[in-house]
């Protein structure tokens, strides 16, 4: 269950740590999503993409559309979770709270990852841009409460390693578990309750519309955003990495839907 290389949020420093706290402060997610700490394993790319981007991000043209996208596209809910059931899988009233912010998250930044990859792609071999600019004003949104870590399945019980291994996805290059049910792996009756539910649903015909759907809707925001972006230069990488890139933005337009899909329904399934 190999995943793409990442740098740790802790490890981060100069450059990349600014740009890791801004997009925690711009995202209103107490975290840095992983296709940006993916990104900073390669030297030069996060500064760049910063670069290329950060106007969007600082005007919150990519997050209010990333927030247009989410809204518009969702699957039928499932079966609301009992209070009793979550209680007996050790869930008390505290990690409901941070159950609740890991799904909200998900929600929130998923759809913009989506758009940033859509927006990063023209940019690499620095297509140029109109620069118009974006309107001032904007605000961040208050910051999401703490989410649970995210589990590392090596540390894991076999039963665990087994639910997450029906959650996880197959890019062609590497197989790996979406964030969101690591973080729900520390309670693995509700892991199991997720993988019932959501596993099957993965490749249903009316998920894959509705992952379609939200990249089509990406799509369509990205070419409103990428006029108004200001002009960069070409990415600094040589083919390889360029290559490597591609890929990850190809990752994530696969996994964005999924978790801002499901990320959704199982946030509303939580009793209230």
């Amino acid at each position: 269950m190999s995943a793409p290389a990442e740098l740790p949020e802790s490890h981060a420093t100069g450059a990349i740590a600014a740009i890791f706290a801004e997009l925690r402060r711009l995202t209103g997610v107490p975290y840095v999503s992983s296709i940006y700490r993916h990104l900073a394993t390669m030297p030069g790319m996060l500064e760049w993409t910063w670069e290329a981007l950060g106007p969007g991000f600082a005007s919150g043209a990519l997050q209010d559309a990333g927030a247009a996208i989410a809204a518009g596209v969702r699957v039928a809910p499932a079966a609301p979770i009992a209070a009793t059931a979550l209680a007996g899988w050790g869930v008390d009233a505290a990690a409901l709270a941070s159950i609740r912010a890991a799904c909200a998250g998900f929600v929130r930044v998923a759809p913009v990852n989506l758009v940033t990859g859509a927006c990063l792609g023209p940019r690499l071999t620095g297509e140029r841009m109109g620069g118009a600019g974006f309107a001032p004003g904007w605000t961040p949104p208050l910051s999401l409460p703490a989410v649970p870590p995210t589990a590392d399945p090596a540390t894991l019980s076999e039963a665990t390693r087994a639910l997450l291994d029906r959650l996880a996805t197959d890019d062609g290059t590497a197989r790996f578990v979406p964030g969101l049910y690591r973080q729900l792996a520390h309670w693995p009756g509700l892991l199991a309750w997720v993988a019932e539910t959501v596993a099957p649903r993965l490749t249903a015909p009316e998920t894959l519309a509705a992952a379609d759907a939200l990249r089509a809707a990406a799509a369509r925001e990205a070419a409103r955003i990428l006029p108004r972006l200001p002009p960069c230069p070409p990415a600094p990488l040589d083919a390889p990495t360029l290559a490597a890139v591609r890929r990850a933005i190809a990752r994530y337009a696969r996994t964005s839907p999924e978790l801002t899909l499901f990320g959704r329904l199982i946030g509303e399934a939580l009793p209230r």
